[in-house]
């Protein structure tokens, strides 16, 4: 069998959903980079701009 593994997945945390990648990126002006704790992550007003490097 062969199985087909995603690009990136969503993760469920306290804020709601996020999207996990090998690499992050702005979607939009509003969207801001952000290091945590050695974990880059894009946050935005739009939740569906949410990213985490992972």
């Amino acid at each position: 069998m062969i199985y087909h593994v995603e690009e990136s997945y969503i993760e469920k945390n306290k804020g709601g959903f996020m999207k996990v990648k090998a690499s992050v990126k702005k979607i939009c002006d509003k969207c801001k980079i952000i290091k945590r704790s050695g974990v880059v992550r894009v946050m935005c007003e739009n939740p569906k701009h949410k990213q985490r490097q992972g």
